[in-house]
């Protein structure tokens, strides 16, 4: 065997490792979204620098929310701190015209 195209694997190999612990190790601060619209919380956690918002329907009717600027976000998890970007942020969303489901 070759040791070219296997040193070379090997390297690619660390590199990506190397990567994506760096990626892992990125923190943010995660903001207060609640009373926000779906649409500005969205924003507001990509400009923060985090990826992953998911939205669901606080009120455990099964809606999905398509139109962000339709849907008040009630609650979030995690709560507004520090974080990893690479953290999942989800958010109990209610239309915006509905009131927010009690504790």
């Amino acid at each position: 065997m070759r040791k070219g195209p296997a040193l070379l694997t090997i390297a690619v190999v660390v590199a990506l490792f190397a990567l994506s612990q760096h990626a892992r190790q990125q923190r943010a601060e995660l903001p207060d979204l609640h009373g926000m619209t779906l649409r500005a919380a969205q924003l507001a956690t990509r400009d923060a620098g985090f990826g992953h918002l998911a939205g669901a329907d606080a009120l455990d009717h099964h809606r999905v929310p398509l139109w962000g600027d339709n849907w008040k976000v009630c609650s979030q998890q995690p709560p507004p701190a520090r974080y990893a970007t690479t953290t999942l942020i989800t958010v109990r969303v209610v239309k915006t015209p509905e009131a927010c489901p009690g504790p």
